[in-house]
């Protein structure tokens, strides 16, 4: 049972993190869950990879399973978007969501 719940859990948290990224970026969640290699897209799908693991406490692997993605994948994400934060707007425009 605790299993399950933490399953839920992690998707309502990856679910909240697409919604804040994708509209933000003016995109829509499926492209952002998607393939998609459009420059939004990626950001989006970026930054929201990046509010699971540091707002939210998931740890890589459960991103990665939520999202589809392979846990370095999302390792590559955390990475970029913390080197995006140097750039004060765009911290502040993170800080923001």
């Amino acid at each position: 049972m605790k299993r399950k719940m933490r399953k839920e859990t992690d998707h309502i948290c990856i679910e909240l993190a697409v919604a804040m990224t994708a509209g933000a970026l003016d995109t829509r969640m499926d492209a952002v869950m998607g393939d998609g290699r459009a420059t939004a897209v990626v950001l989006a799908r970026q930054v929201a990879m990046y509010i699971a693991v540091v707002g939210f406490g998931l740890s890589y692997s459960r991103v990665a399973s939520v999202m589809g993605r392979d846990r370095s994948t999302v390792a590559h994400a955390v990475r970029q978007v913390e080197s995006r934060r140097e750039d004060p707007a765009f911290d502040r425009w993170l800080d923001a969501l």
